[in-house]
């Protein structure tokens, strides 16, 4: 059986008066009278047991332990306004304001955007694409489309997919060798990895089974569009996500060496602040990148 809840005026008159720092505001808000406000909470802490506020000859003060609920109830609140808003306006329309990784963005999401705009054709996405890790609330971002393993900091992240990497190189590097190579053969070309994540080439030989001192030092670079123009550019070979690769492959830009792919545990996620409200269209959207990523 769920608890009883407090008269919901009772709460009103609580979270306004709480937010705003006076009865009086409050009640000019409600538009009741300070009487009224007053009224209603004194009924709120007899309900609770409890006091809320320290009152004083000509102001009150929140207490220190009510400041947890007056803090929720605000956030309900607001959410309960949003989504009432939500409904009379329609709540898949408008724009979505998206920071976006920019190698991931190039490669994968733009080219497919078109998509979404069909399936969705009131949505409107607008994808700025920053190797910036932006203040999504600061800066007026909807959500970001972000690559790691999804910890970041006062955001929730919801997985759209994990990398599963095999090693690619354009056609010149592996001239008149037959593939796909060998492990010990492709420990042997020159291999170019990621500073954020040096640990993919050695993951792939160690499911290879390469013996860990065979095992060879790729040249680091800065970030994945580096690398990936240092493989196409003929100069190293390097692991990718297969997903990254599928269309330069189908144009003969690049080749895969060798069957393998192993499951890295970083990805794209889709992130925004902890507290935010859920947001039809972005569900919609998540729903569409998992279901572009599995095709």
């Amino acid at each position: 059986m769920s608890p009883r809840l407090p008269n919901l005026n009772q709460l009103r008159a609580f979270e306004a008066a709480a937010r705003l720092g006076s009865f009086k505001a409050a009640a000019e808000e409600l538009c009741v009278t300070q009487a009224a406000v007053s009224h209603r909470i004194k009924g709120l802490e007899a309900d609770l047991g409890r006091a809320l506020f320290r009152r004083g000859t000509r102001h009150v003060s929140l207490l220190e332990d009510a400041r947890p609920l007056a803090a929720e109830l605000t956030r309900g609140f607001e959410q309960i306004t949003a989504a009432l808003g939500d409904l009379r306006t329609g709540a898949m329309a408008g724009r979505l304001r998206l920071s976006v990784a920019p190698f991931f963005g190039n490669r994968w999401l733009l080219p497919r955007l078109a998509g979404f705009g069909d399936a969705h054709p009131d949505i409107e996405i607008e994808a700025v694409l920053s190797f910036d890790m932006v203040d999504l609330e600061k800066e007026d971002f909807d959500a970001a489309l972000r690559y790691g393993t999804g910890a970041w900091p006062g955001l929730s992240s919801r997985l759209i997919y994990r990398d599963c990497v095999g090693p690619v190189a354009a056609p010149d590097l592996v001239e008149g060798m037959r593939l796909p190579l060998s492990v010990s053969d492709i420990a042997a070309l020159p291999l170019a990895s990621t500073a954020s994540w040096p640990g993919d080439w050695q993951d792939w030989f160690d499911r290879a089974g390469l013996a860990p001192e065979q095992t060879p030092v790729p040249t680091v670079l800065d970030n994945r569009a580096l690398v990936f123009d240092a493989v196409l550019s003929g100069h190293a070979m390097a692991v990718f996500d297969t997903r990254m690769t599928a269309m330069d492959e189908a144009r003969g830009r690049l080749v895969r060496l060798h069957p393998l792919t192993v499951e890295r545990p970083q990805g794209i996620h889709l992130a925004q602040p902890a507290q935010a409200r859920q947001d039809l269209r972005l569900e919609a959207f998540v729903t569409w990148l998992r279901q572009e990523a599995e095709a």
